[in-house]
């Protein structure tokens, strides 16, 4: 939001392309909120100098607030918005991965579990999102929209079309 601070940034996993830039936001005073697993591994990120990023002699380096996900969920809620951490965790993408999911607007966002092409097509499910599809049903939440950080929107409808794809290629 223009001219609003940025309080949290949520790191759905370790890999540079998730958590690459976190180190800006340390800076300007956001809390990481992440899992268990990857917390001293930020903070040992956070404390490595670096010649493209503030370092120890920096005004701006400060030491990283970090706030774990306890017993795999985390909601933060406002008078107008809930937003619900699940880790999804272990997948066979990362050992622990946070997905976030908007009841009231049925909108799950989600790194690297599912990647729709840009094109419309649908790739063959990957072990990753077979696993991301189960724990979606495990948890049971309602879902219309799955936004992710590689690929367009997609539907729970396309989810399935993955996983059915795949079943059938498992077949020949």
């Amino acid at each position: 939001m223009p001219g609003k601070p940025i309080k949290y940034l949520v790191l759905t996993h370790h890999h540079s392309d998730h958590a690459g830039g976190f180190r800006e936001y340390v800076a300007e005073g956001a809390t990481i909120v992440t899992t268990a697993g990857n917390k001293s591994f930020l903070e040992k990120v956070a404390a490595t100098d670096s010649s493209l990023l503030p370092n120890s002699s920096s005004p701006r380096q400060r030491t990283p607030v970090i706030e774990t996900i306890a017993n795999k969920k985390r909601v933060f809620q406002d008078d107008k918005h809930l937003v619900e951490l699940y880790d999804i965790g272990p997948n066979p993408h990362a050992n622990e991965i946070i997905v976030a999911y908007l009841p009231k607007e049925k909108i799950l966002f989600q790194a690297d579990l599912l990647n729709p092409a840009a094109n419309g097509t649908i790739p063959i499910a990957q072990d990753v999102t077979i696993s991301f599809s189960e724990k979606l049903q495990q948890l049971g939440l309602d879902v219309e929209k799955i936004y992710g950080v590689h690929g367009r929107a997609a539907t729970l409808q396309e989810l399935q079309t993955s996983i059915e794809k795949r079943r059938g290629s498992d077949l020949k």
